[in-house]
């Protein structure tokens, strides 16, 4: 079995908190792991302007209704209280608030200010890369921490996070 990071979009920790499925916009792709909200009762991804009071989602799969109309398609998402991964659009420090890209739809970044309202916390950035020894017996070995160790990431980590406040 070969070993691969998680992908953004994957749930890190059980709970007793179920995921939802929640219709599409019109002309909506979402990609696994981008945070998300409602908008006129259907799931966009984030926009890079400010959103305040809505809840926020990560998808949990890729969904392109680019083609289709408003809930044609509908996207299995994390809600608040779950552990799950998504992508930093820059360097974040454990324990951050977290609020939606200004820059980057769907993705996060450190709580500060412009209106966003809150979406969680950054917990750590997966760890456990391994080496593999060149003589027998081929032993594998961390180099790292594993699992999310409690690290500041940079741009375009896959990161886990507390959804929620």
């Amino acid at each position: 079995m070969a070993f691969g990071l998680i992908p953004a979009g994957t749930i890190t920790r059980e709970t007793i908190i179920s995921t939802r499925r929640i219709p599409v916009a019109a002309s909506e792709s979402i990609t696994k792991g981008q945070v998300c909200e409602l908008v006129s009762g259907y799931l966009k991804k984030s926009p890079t302007a400010a959103t305040v009071d809505v809840n926020h989602f990560v998808a949990l799969e890729s969904i392109d209704n680019s083609s289709g109309s408003a809930g044609d398609l509908s996207c299995p998402v994390a809600v608040s209280g779950h552990y799950v991964t998504v992508v930093a659009d820059g360097v974040i420090r454990p324990g951050a608030r977290l609020q939606i890209s200004a820059s980057t739809a769907g993705q996060v970044i450190t709580t500060g200010g412009g209106g966003n309202k809150q979406i969680g916390w950054y917990t750590g950035k997966e760890g456990g890369i391994i080496a593999k020894a060149a003589g027998t017996p081929f032993q594998e070995t961390f180099t790292d921490d594993s699992d999310f160790p409690p690290v500041a990431c940079a741009d375009g980590d896959v990161i886990e996070i507390y959804l929620g406040l």
